[in-house]
């Protein structure tokens, strides 16, 4: 018989609601509000190892987020100001390391793991912990691809 904990147990949080499809938060990178973006990312980040194949298209805006960057948009905006007369957003540093975060694991079931290193660094101890996320597959194969890259450059010296 299982125990009452474990029947109470909701399948999912009550402060989030599961999402099918990526492509409501995706539009929110492009928004000139910083708090709209860093509430996507977020929520992008708890979907995206579900929905990596979507979130694939917007790797750039992703990119472009995590370097300090503002989304790239060659079309006119709601207001119709060409995006590049807008003002740049400038992104806080955790809205950067979030981005990071969320496109390393793109890039992790991209299966390339040299970028998805770079950006798992870049996404700080709060995203990519080895100590915390030890026995994942996603740290393990990032691991391994540091250990790649080492043993490479110390042989070509």
């Amino acid at each position: 018989m299982a125990s009452s904990s474990l029947l109470a147990t909701p399948l999912h949080p009550s402060n989030t609601t599961p999402v099918a499809t990526a492509s409501g938060l995706l539009a929110l990178l492009s928004e000139s509000d910083p708090s709209l973006v860093s509430h996507a990312l977020s929520r992008l980040l708890s979907v995206v190892d579900t929905l990596w194949h979507e979130v694939a298209e917007c790797l750039p805006d992703l990119e472009a987020i995590a370097e300090g960057g503002d989304v790239a948009d060659d079309v006119m905006d709601d207001d119709g100001v060409a995006a590049a007369s807008r003002p740049s957003i400038a992104h806080d540093l955790p809205t950067r390391q979030t981005a990071a975060a969320v496109a390393s694991r793109v890039f992790f079931h991209l299966e390339e793991p040299v970028q998805a290193l770079r950006l798992a660094l870049e996404s700080g101890e709060e995203h990519f912990d080895i100590r915390r996320g030890k026995g994942s597959m996603y740290v393990e194969r990032l691991v391994n691809a540091a250990v790649e890259t080492y043993v490479t450059r110390r042989a070509a010296e």
